[in-house]
């Protein structure tokens, strides 16, 4: 039978703290997308999301009129993205931040801690409550800030009203769901981390830990709702991702291929071929032909 889900654990609580504390006390926007290869082979994600650094140094790569710009969040900042945006963590950042990811199924928590041993999720939480039209709203008047400073008053108070959304979405109980509706909610989650997470090294063992699930369980949730195994489904996104990577002529076949977790460019060509019946290269001609 369905059952209803208590509210998201800590998280109403830790929420609720930002805004006692007056948080944030500034805002970076991240609003330009650019080509692949202004962007290096970096991907956007077509999904609003923001981040509010809670301790250490926050650093992000953005782009600033179509250039790569790193920005740098302090403890109480926060940082913004818009759909189609580049925003991406620095590998000298170090940090635990507080980030919050607007999808059109679901709201995702996350606790993330960067530290000198890599990036690690201390906790998550997918809730099946959705940004509702007046949080769509707050995103499209923060996109319209382009050009504000930091301590922009304006984009500051926008962001604590989508704080206070997603407090208000973590206090409310789940919606009823069967065990089968639970089990491909949280694939759903899985195939979400891998598309924004397909150009690092990641496998298995990084959706599990992420998921806070056992390695074997993420392998059945894909085999059951993809009816591939994890390594095929995730080569599959990786390849797929390669396709119109291949369109812009100022990347490399070494740069697509590192862009989507190919660390050997022979492999990558080895597995495009096998999949689509040519190779790369061959993919270029056509579309430049």
């Amino acid at each position: 039978m369905p059952a209803a889900h208590a509210p998201a654990g800590p998280w109403p609580t830790w929420i609720r703290r930002l805004l006692r504390r007056g948080w944030p006390r500034r805002v970076h926007l991240a609003l330009e997308s650019g080509t692949p290869a202004l962007r290096g082979g970096l991907p956007v994600h077509d999904i609003p999301r923001f981040s509010i650094c809670l301790a250490g140094t926050g650093r992000y790569i953005v782009l600033r009129q179509q250039k790569l710009e790193i920005i740098t969040l302090q403890r109480g900042d926060a940082v913004v993205a818009a759909p189609q945006a580049l925003m991406e963590p620095h590998a000298s950042a170090l940090y635990l931040a507080m980030g919050f990811v607007f999808t059109p199924e679901m709201t995702r928590y996350l606790l993330a801690k960067k530290g000198r041993g890599g990036h690690r999720f201390l906790q998550t939480h997918h809730y099946s409550r959705v940004l509702d039209e007046d949080g769509r709203h707050f995103f499209q008047a923060l996109q319209n800030r382009r050009g504000s400073p930091p301590d922009d008053l304006a984009a500051r108070r926008l962001v604590e009203l989508l704080i206070i959304k997603t407090a208000e979405m973590s206090e409310q109980p789940e919606p009823a769901v069967t065990k089968a509706g639970k089990a491909r909610f949280t694939w759903q989650a899985a195939c979400q981390f891998l598309q924004e997470n397909l150009h690092h090294p990641i496998g298995r063992q990084d959706v599990s830990s992420f998921l806070h699930l056992h390695p074997n369980h993420v392998s059945r949730l894909f085999r059951d709702f993809s009816g591939r195994s994890f390594l095929n489904y995730l080569l599959l996104a990786r390849l797929e991702r390669a396709r119109p990577l291949l369109k812009d002529p100022q990347l490399n076949i070494t740069e697509i291929a590192h862009a989507c977790g190919f660390r050997d460019v022979n492999y990558f060509i080895r597995c495009y071929r096998r999949k689509y019946g040519e190779s790369p290269g061959k993919t270029r001609l056509s579309h430049f032909a």
